[in-house]
């Protein structure tokens, strides 16, 4: 639900990302909405990503059409997502910051996840959220057309170089705070199966609790 959240939080976002207004740059951000939403077969990353939670038994407290204001969620999820949710609809339209910071992360943050939960759940890896992305290079490409479009921008107008790096930091900031909760909530599994005979259960929080901290995306402190 955390991890869903904050996906679908920057999703929603990316709609309404400033200063793409030519005809050049509003293609360039339709082939993100399209690699995000417009999936072969009225696919995307948020079914994908239900069904790979779906496939190793998570159960999901929310329908996937129930993913929708940003207010409703809020009520649904933690603090640190919901500050995270508020942070990503309010700098994503203002500045193109954000937007780079997220996409220089994603794929870090997607292959210390699929790996941790593959010790487990070696069929993960295969899931199309996963295996499409890893693939074929999207998230990467992803960051790189952000970087290279926010330069074109600045480039024109770097009056906005300050807005820009200041609303990065705060966007970075933010996801530290969903990354230190999915680390608590990874903590709070291994005491609940320290003791048992689970030992599959308990190796498998441990290497996620191990590839959540050493993930150029968490930084703790």
């Amino acid at each position: 639900m955390v991890y869903q959240t904050a996906m679908h939080a920057t999703r929603a976002a990316v709609y309404y990302l400033p200063y793409l207004d030519s005809p050049a740059l509003r293609k360039r951000k339709l082939r993100i909405f399209m690699d995000n939403d417009g999936l072969p077969e009225a696919d995307s990353h948020h079914y994908q990503l239900a069904r790979a939670f779906r496939n190793i038994g998570a159960h999901l407290p929310l329908a996937d059409e129930e993913f929708g204001s940003h207010e409703e969620l809020c009520r649904r999820v933690d603090r640190e997502t919901v500050h995270f949710v508020d942070v990503a609809q309010r700098l994503y339209s203002r500045s193109l910051g954000p937007w780079c910071a997220v996409e220089m992360l994603s794929a870090d943050w997607m292959r210390a996840l699929a790996e941790a939960l593959s010790v487990h759940f070696p069929q993960l890896i295969r899931e199309p959220y996963f295996e499409d992305c890893f693939l074929h290079r999207i998230e990467e490409r992803h960051a790189e057309e952000a970087m290279a479009v926010t330069q074109m921008v600045l480039q024109q107008r770097p009056e906005l170089l300050d807005e820009t790096i200041r609303d990065a930091k705060m966007m970075t900031e933010a996801l530290d705070g969903v990354w230190s909760n999915l680390d608590r909530i990874v903590q709070q599994a291994v005491r609940r199966v320290n003791g048992t005979e689970h030992y599959g259960l308990r190796l498998m929080v441990d290497r996620m609790a191990a590839a959540f901290r050493t993930s150029p995306t968490v930084q703790h402190g």
